[in-house]
């Protein structure tokens, strides 16, 4: 093992844990969750890139499937029953507060597609344009009559990302990476459905829509470790602009993720890595959200309020060298912790698989 190697990597490890320690993420819309998936994907597909020794092409391509589910909910790390969180009506002797509602979300899963083009300009700039296609689909429970269980699905292009990655030092043992977007608001913040607010179709929480509404920007470091011992760390942002159509906008999210890489063999590298996210509520709110009344939240998932927060989550995952520069990988990952502002739908678990040409 180099001493020097091990002695720089944890330095930078150090360095980072200290900027971002204590962060994490929560409940995510479906167009943050295609936000962290694309960081994941850019992190694999440079880390390949880096350690590669084919003959660099100019172009890349990766298509990328993420899903994560929710289930369960947690008002701050303390859990607390689905039972809890939905109020049992008027004659039901159960009193009405702001941390109980009528229409509660059981089970929500969010999936994202992700095709991703890349092109070298040279050996320091790259470009990127990554499309998502979303799905989300959200189990409900409620004492509304007719409305006792009731199922919602969205599905659409998300926002597009435009992206240039700038290679900031590179070594025989380590390269430094830079990159910065513009994700441009493609995705619908206008998603309706049938809800127990009134009859036939409504606009849709915040959780089931597909895109921000605003013009966001995507900034990450990375930090590339090449040689005997392989791994990345990676530090990112997501800032907002703004507020949309709908009077509000997502809250910022910040993100420290690690990677280590074992060399199984010439073909495969099975991989473990642990990451912190923190995300802001949302600012603003949608009024056509509300209903009349002294609380005027129908489910928790509509109170802008009850998103964000922080978790820690671990991960394990196995690359695959198919064959040439074609490569398969296949991730799953679970919390360790987390802390939301809620209560709130937790994180019960993600997965990811990706098919890429890195550069």
């Amino acid at each position: 093992m180099n001493l020097g190697h091990f002695r720089h990597g944890l330095w930078v490890l150090t360095w980072l844990s200290f900027i971002y320690s204590g962060s994490s993420f929560a409940q995510s819309t479906p167009s943050e969750f295609a936000e962290m998936s694309l960081s994941d994907l850019f992190a694999l597909s440079i880390n390949e890139a880096e350690n590669s020794t084919q003959k660099h092409s100019k172009w890349s391509v990766a298509l990328q499937r993420s899903s994560v589910e929710f289930k369960g909910y947690l008002d701050g790390d303390d859990r607390v029953s689905d039972n809890e969180v939905l109020w049992g009506g008027p004659t039901s002797g159960q009193p009405r507060t702001d941390k109980n509602f009528p229409v509660v979300p059981d089970k929500i899963i969010q999936t994202a597609y992700l095709l991703s083009v890349g092109y070298a300009f040279n050996d320091k700039w790259r470009a990127y344009v990554t499309v998502p296609y979303l799905e989300q689909t959200t189990d409900h429970i409620s004492i509304v009559p007719n409305y006792n269980t009731f199922k919602i699905k969205t599905s659409g292009v998300g926002d597009t990302l435009l992206s240039a990655s700038y290679r900031l030092s590179d070594s025989v043992l380590s390269s430094w990476w830079l990159t910065v977007g513009l994700s441009i608001p493609t995705g619908s913040i206008d998603e309706e459905g049938d809800t127990p607010r009134a009859p036939g179709n409504q606009q849709l929480p915040y959780t089931m829509q597909l895109g921000s509404g605003t013009y966001d920007i995507p900034i990450e470091i990375n930090y590339q470790a090449k040689g005997a011992h392989e791994f990345n760390i990676a530090l990112a942002a997501t800032i907002r602009s703004g507020t949309n159509s709908r009077d509000y906008r997502l809250g910022n999210n910040y993100s420290l993720n690690g990677r280590y890489k074992f060399k199984l063999s010439k073909t495969l590298k099975p991989y473990i890595g642990i990451g912190a996210q923190y995300s802001d509520s949302i600012h603003g709110a949608d009024t056509s959200l509300l209903v009349p009344g002294v609380y005027p939240y129908p489910a928790p998932i509509t109170n802008p309020d009850l998103y964000g927060g922080t978790k820690i989550d671990a991960e394990a995952g196995i690359i695959w060298h198919i064959s040439g520069r074609y490569q398969l990988a296949a991730e799953i990952g679970k919390p360790l912790y987390q802390n939301l502002n809620g209560p709130q739908t937790k994180e019960d678990w993600r997965s990811s698989i990706l098919l890429s040409r890195p550069f």
